[in-house]
């Protein structure tokens, strides 16, 4: 009985340093953000053209829309959210993105789940619309 009081307590603890050190930080902005993690390092491959794991995030409605495999996105649940999820799988696990290039520094994971854990807050419109960048780039000549 001790011990389990012992670990709810250690628990509360640690919800509350977490909760108090979230105060101090101003909540993340979207478009300042986030969308430039997006733009940068996901909707290249995750696009109305190319809709790989049936995820696309080039704006709020379809990251959002129900996917067979389960929410992308679990606004406040980051544990629960496969966006976040894939982000920290080891590089060797297919399911871990990206799928190609440079693993997303730790600091921008770690900005997208704390992103998520405040509601995933993602604006409709323009200002949530992230365009796909050229599949082929044009050659400098």
């Amino acid at each position: 009985m001790k011990s389990i009081l012992t670990a709810t307590l250690a628990a509360l603890g640690l919800a509350f340093a977490t909760a108090s050190h979230a105060a101090d930080e101003p909540p993340v902005d979207f478009v300042k953000q986030i969308k430039p993690i997006l733009a940068e390092r996901c909707v290249e491959c995750h696009h109305s053209g190319a809709l790989f794991g049936e995820l696309n995030l080039q704006s709020r409605k379809l990251a959002f829309q129900k996917r067979s495999t389960g929410p992308a996105i679990v606004p406040g649940a980051p544990e629960r959210s496969l966006f976040h999820l894939v982000l920290t799988l080891p590089p060797k696990d297919r399911k871990a993105m990206p799928a190609t290039g440079h693993r997303i520094p730790k600091d921008e994971v770690s900005l997208i789940r704390r992103w998520i854990q405040e509601g995933a807050k993602w604006p409709n419109g323009e200002e949530g619309f992230i365009p796909a960048k050229k599949a082929a780039k044009e050659k400098d000549v």
